[in-house]
């Protein structure tokens, strides 16, 4: 099973390319989102958090002086802090994270053995075809050119789905070069066209596609901030009045 494409005329394949071409530019365009809006508003929204975080670990430290007290009992602040660390290193944790992925464009994601080892299968596969040093068409022709080059950066991203997406339209370029004309046929193409077609739209929908127009919109934009500036100050105010009872509870 090693090639289950075959040559035929297809109309629905005709339709099946446009969308991969589609999907692929609004999944672009929401990739490109999420990065810009979180480049624009990332700080605010790192410490927004950590303003929750900092709440959540006076509201523990409340609830722990209280519970002594009830008992009539001296708390121990070592022990509390202690207990703090434990409670609060899962949110500790995913705050360190965000501070990280503020910095970085990327982050990589774990693959199984499997999916690795189809992912190698694959592009081993298209190198031995489209590779600049094995075949000059692809210097040459700017479409597989590209296909190269997007091919590159699903292999170094782990990206299965793209791979596999990216070798039928691969094998596509490589028949028009070669001159012969002949379509290629998808197994159950109807299915994967309405799948695509459902993914489009599903993408288009939600966040981070619709951060476009925030991002396009200075006023938007501004509004946005103001949100999250005031958001921060509430936070703020809060751990200001937990910090109070705390103290008095420690005194």
């Amino acid at each position: 099973m090693e090639d289950e494409i075959v040559r035929v005329s297809s109309a629905s394949y005709a339709k099946y390319k446009e969308l991969l071409i589609e999907r692929d530019e609004v999944t672009k365009d929401a990739f490109q989102a999420e990065h810009e809006y979180f480049r624009v508003f990332g700080e605010l929204i790192v410490d927004i958090f950590r303003q929750k975080v900092e709440s959540i670990r006076l509201k523990k430290s409340i609830e722990y002086c209280r519970r002594f007290k009830n008992r009539g009992e001296k708390v121990n602040l070592k022990e509390m802090q202690i207990y703090l660390q434990k409670e609060i290193d899962e949110y500790q944790k995913k705050l360190d994270q965000m501070a990280q992925d503020y910095e970085e464009t990327k982050k990589s994601e774990k693959v199984s053995k499997m999916e690795m080892m189809e992912i190698k299968r694959i592009y081993r596969r298209m190198v031995k075809k489209i590779h600049p040093d094995i075949n000059p068409l692809t210097i040459r022709d700017e479409n597989l050119f590209a296909l190269w080059n997007r091919l590159v950066i699903a292999y170094n991203c782990n990206d299965l789905k793209e791979l596999k997406e990216l070798e039928v339209l691969i094998e596509m370029a490589l028949e028009g070069l070669d001159g012969e004309g002949g379509e290629v046929d998808i197994p159950d193409i109807e299915e994967k066209i309405a799948e695509i077609e459902a993914e489009i739209e599903m993408i288009k929908s939600k966040e981070p596609y619709l951060y476009r127009g925030l991002l396009q919109d200075p006023i938007l934009m501004e509004e946005k901030k103001e949100e999250l500036r005031q958001e921060l100050k509430e936070y703020k105010d809060y751990c200001e009045e937990l910090q109070k009872t705390l103290d008095e509870l420690i005194v």
